[in-house]
């Protein structure tokens, strides 16, 4: 057990409990900069995702907005089968890739030239989500273009993060049966992994119970887009 991960699970858990997505955004830069590789970090990260998600979903799935989530399923899924398998063949360097991707999703509160792509690509919703899929596929990040297409929305605090949690689940199921079926189908078997993902559950019960209903989103935004900013840096010059 490595107790460097243990104290990341606790965070970035800490973190889907509230918004709906963290675990993947916050942990794959996380493991890769110290040492991880791709696949392992999927590994780790994807079912502790999909347990919280579950969570998320069962008691709310009446808020889901359903429209969306039927374009995620025809435009989105397909893509991450195809470009999660090209991700494993290394053609090129993840780490690289996805600092620069950061470093850009970063500055969209900052730069009105990537605010303005974003906004043009949020009317066009199915391209938008073709986009997502390709980058979910080949970085595991593409819960910031989710979360900027949800967050945009005019829906309630609860059916934003449902909506958010039903599509990262669905995200992340496709990514195991790729992992399992297309590269590595004893990718799972690890002693110490299902701690992890046992950790990031209890975790979201707690936090749940305690501090969801006193959320403050625009704090949050600010500082994981420093954050975001700071890690895509250091995994381009780690390099």
């Amino acid at each position: 057990m490595n107790f460097d991960v243990i104290f990341i699970i606790f965070f970035i858990s800490i973190i889907q409990s509230i918004f709906g997505t963290g675990v993947l955004l916050f942990g794959t830069p996380i493991l890769l900069l110290i040492g991880y590789t791709f696949e392992n970090t999927l590994a780790i990260l994807l079912p502790t995702s999909i347990l919280i998600n579950l969570f998320q979903i069962k008691d709310n799935y009446k808020n889901i907005d359903k429209k969306f989530y039927k374009n995620l399923i025809l435009f989105c899924l397909p893509l991450i089968i195809i470009t999660l398998y090209i991700a494993n063949l290394n053609l090129f360097k993840a780490n690289i890739f996805i600092g620069i991707f950061l470093i850009i999703i970063s500055t969209q509160f900052y730069l009105d030239s990537i605010k303005k792509i974003l906004k043009y690509l949020l009317t066009h919703e199915p391209q938008y989500l073709i986009i997502m899929g390709v980058l979910h596929g080949l970085t595991n990040l593409g819960g910031t273009l989710l979360s900027g297409a949800i967050l945009s929305k005019d829906l309630s605090k609860n059916s934003k993060r449902v909506t958010i949690a039903i599509s990262y689940f669905s995200m992340a199921l496709i990514q195991v049966a790729t992992l399992i079926f297309l590269i590595n189908p004893r990718i799972f078997i690890n002693k110490t992994y299902p701690l992890y993902w046992v950790l990031g559950l209890v975790i979201f019960f707690i936090v749940e119970r305690y501090f969801y209903p006193s959320v403050n989103e625009k704090m949050y935004h600010k500082y994981s887009n420093v954050f975001l900013f700071t890690i895509g840096v250091l995994l381009i010059f780690y390099n």
